[in-house]
């Protein structure tokens, strides 16, 4: 406490987050009475120059790129999206909600615990509208439905922790399915977009990584939808899930609408120390053949609120590049 100038809520939470280290071992004793050498593991903001597209005196609005961790993964170096807002910000900023690594757009930042509080609560709460683009594949039965706006209320359960692909998000489907997990309620209203259809002389370009061949992705004449989508809840991959139990998965997705083998695969090199990520991460060129894209095509572009007696409504103008992304 003396050293890091920490009071005793603070320093309680390195012990419990695993950041003391005490004779070469997570310290777990938490009345243990000390005599050697302690570690403490310091986080350090690494920026790369990230600014926020707007702030004031209680919260600032940054532009999240695809492919970033959130937040620090475990005890390992990896650069997330909390260092270029401490490094920015201070170390007091933290943020109000979350998306995913691999999604793109608008994350809530508040500059100081009062309004860190406040603006999580919102979130919690549902009284933050939120809007994200998405580009899934194309079936029938959505690409010719009569409406173009629908809803979807599918229960979602997060797996127990230490099963095979247990980071999937799961949806119930039968009174009998998953008996032993908590469902929760969520829905997600959306609206189509538009179609895309892209010729055969660009699918030709993806001959090279068997796309049409061995994952199936894409075919002759293959159409894709771009929605908007408006989580009314906030589950865990909500979006993700949702849009796969539809029939029409997000293009790029790792874990939802492809093989479980190339979701291993790619669930082996995201957890791993930085040091190894040159040798085992996943190249765009296996992501094209594995998902489609070369990135999740999910971007949370929208973000609606109340605050203090004023209005606030944010879009992204940084949407995704669906050709860069694609080919």
């Amino acid at each position: 406490m003396q050293n890091l100038n920490l009071n005793i809520a603070d320093a309680q939470r390195y012990i419990n987050k695993g950041k003391v280290w005490y004779k070469g071992k997570v310290l777990q004793e938490k009345t243990k009475i000390l005599s050697d050498c302690v570690q403490v593991l310091v986080f350090k903001p690494d920026s790369i120059g990230l600014k926020p597209l707007f702030e004031n005196e209680d919260f600032a609005i940054f532009n999240k790129p695809p492919k970033m961790l959130i937040h620090p993964k475990g005890r390992f170096h990896h650069h997330s999206f909390i260092d270029e807002v401490r490094a920015y910000l201070g170390n007091v900023a933290n943020l109000t909600h979350r998306i995913d690594k691999e999604t793109s757009g608008l994350v809530l930042v508040g500059k100081h615990k009062k309004s860190i509080v406040e603006l999580g609560l919102m979130f919690l709460n549902n009284s933050i509208k939120k809007e994200y683009l998405a580009l899934t594949r194309a079936n029938n039965r959505i690409q010719h439905t009569k409406f173009n706006c629908f809803s979807l209320s599918l229960p979602l359960a997060t797996q127990e922790k230490g099963g095979d692909l247990c980071v999937r998000s799961v949806y119930k489907k039968s009174a009998s399915s998953h008996k032993k997990l908590k469902f929760k309620n969520a829905q997600s209203d959306f609206e189509m977009l538009g179609i895309l259809d892209f010729n055969d002389e660009k699918l030709e370009q993806l001959t090279k990584y068997k796309i049409n061949g061995d994952s199936e992705i894409l075919s002759k004449n293959s159409k894709f939808l771009l929605l908007k989508v408006r989580p009314k809840t906030g589950r865990t991959h909500q979006i993700r899930v949702h849009l796969q139990a539809l029939g029409i998965p997000i293009l790029g997705d790792p874990l939802y609408g492809a093989k479980d083998k190339h979701s291993r695969e790619y669930l082996d090199s995201e957890f791993i120390p930085k040091e190894m990520e040159s040798k085992n991460t996943l190249s765009d060129e296996k992501r094209l053949e594995y998902f489609g894209a070369t990135r999740l095509m999910l971007h949370a572009y929208g973000l609606q609120f109340h605050y203090k007696g004023k209005c606030y409504y944010f879009k992204s103008i940084e949407n995704f590049d669906i050709n860069k992304s694609i080919f």
